[in-house]
């Protein structure tokens, strides 16, 4: 799976199952929900490999601040996601 993540915004793709993608939520939604972020989810995606599996995509209400990106950060690398940080590929 990949991450993408930038300060308004979190994508998780390539997952293989829906429940790949709702165990990643059940860890960064206490996160998200309890910090006032506001979280908007749109999911996509099929199970027919090489389509890219599923994903979703989460805006957010605000920025993340540094201290919560390094932490959703850290919780998908403990899952083995590969992480994309696009707010530093834009600099």
């Amino acid at each position: 799976m990949i991450g993408r993540l930038s300060k308004n915004k979190i994508i998780i793709q390539e997952a293989w199952t829906q429940y790949d993608i709702r165990d990643i939520l059940d860890d960064i939604n206490p996160i998200l929900v309890s910090k006032g972020y506001s979280p908007t989810y749109f999911f996509e995606g099929t199970p027919v490999l090489g389509v890219g599996g599923f994903s979703v995509i989460i805006k957010l209400a605000k920025d993340l601040t540094d201290a919560d990106y390094r932490v959703i950060k850290r919780i998908l690398l403990l899952r083995n996601i590969k992480i994309v940080e696009e707010d530093k590929l834009e600099a």
